[in-house]
């Protein structure tokens, strides 16, 4: 990661923590949080709609546990070693079997910093993620999120080591351990240009990362590694999928409904700042009506940062037309 993106990054997270601090309210630690059974096979803690702060410890992504015949696979267990220990010990209360396999959906540290509370208590447990993310988590963003996770929580997520994924994925695989096959789904740069989704076949369920989030403004913490169009493509993929479960990355598990929604959102910005664009506007100057025909969802979390996320996507619409 270069040094001037980095900077962007950290400016773009400790912005939205100091625009939005005032709107934790959620429990400080991922013990106050419910394990939901979605699925027969899958539990899911739906983590707060959230910055990170020294209130909620860094803890703000959706942690979940697919549970096997003989073991448990664990999926983005969150921003730190204490979450993904918390996890663990939280599964195993309900399915007293061992980890047999992680799976990281990306690269932002709030889905797989985690990865370090679960391997303090299974040390050789293999950690699956797309190879683009191991190349970029082991090219320095780790410790990156690391600092940005201890800064923005003033250190109450705790120490928390870098343990990047071990086994690369390009999408395509299908993954079978013990009673439960997993198919692997990557749908090119969309999120992040490392997203995997994960298809649990038995419960026909996906994982989408943060591909799709619910009520929640799509890339709006770190935009500037999406591509909104990409975005849109792999949407409208995995709304072709066989799926009736779909568990979003940030917010409640749903239906079809979760993605459909996100796809509205999706089209309807795109198409704005498209339409703005063509006009002979700036992004500056078309920020405030875009907010305004957006008005629908300004009860989503992340929509004060709606400037920015218009900001980026006008860079991507003004690059693809050169």
């Amino acid at each position: 990661m270069t040094c001037s993106r980095t900077i962007v990054i950290v400016i773009a997270f400790l912005g939205s923590s100091a625009l939005q601090a005032h709107e934790v309210t959620a429990p400080i630690s991922i013990e106050s949080f419910p394990l939901d059974e979605v699925s027969p096979h899958i539990r899911v803690v739906h983590g707060p709609l959230a910055q990170p702060s020294p209130e909620n410890r860094g803890f703000m992504n959706n942690p979940a546990a697919i549970l096997t015949a003989n073991g448990i696979i664990v999926v983005d267990p969150g921003s730190s070693r204490n979450t993904g220990r918390q996890l663990v010990e939280k599964v195993r209360r309900i399915w007293n079997k061992p980890v047999v396999a992680i799976f990281n959906t990306h690269v932002h540290g709030d889905h797989w910093l985690g990865n370090d509370g679960v391997r303090e208590l299974y040390p050789n447990v293999p950690i699956y993620a797309h190879e683009r993310m191991i190349e970029r988590a082991n090219a320095g963003e780790g410790e990156f999120w690391i600092n940005v996770f201890k800064t923005m929580t003033k250190g109450t997520a705790g120490e928390t080591k870098a343990v990047a994924p071990t086994i690369g994925l390009k999408g395509g695989e299908e993954i079978r351990i013990d009673d439960v096959t997993l198919k692997i789904h990557y749908a090119g740069h969309a999120h992040s240009d490392n997203d995997l989704m994960i298809e649990v076949l038995n419960d026909r369920s996906l994982f989408t990362g943060d591909i799709v989030l619910n009520h929640h403004v799509p890339n709006s913490d770190v935009p500037q590694d999406a591509s909104f169009k990409g975005s849109i493509t792999a949407i409208e993929a995995m709304l072709k999928g066989p799926y009736s479960l779909y568990v979003p990355g940030h917010g409640r598990t749903g239906g079809r409904e979760v993605p459909e929604a996100m796809l509205r959102f999706h089209r309807k910005l795109y198409d704005l700042v498209m339409k703005f664009y063509r006009d002979g506007q700036q992004d500056y100057e078309m920020k405030d009506r875009i907010v305004n025909e957006m008005s629908e969802y300004r009860d989503w979390h992340n929509f004060s940062e709606m400037g920015r996320v218009i900001g980026y996507v006008y860079r991507e619409i003004e690059k693809d037309d050169f």
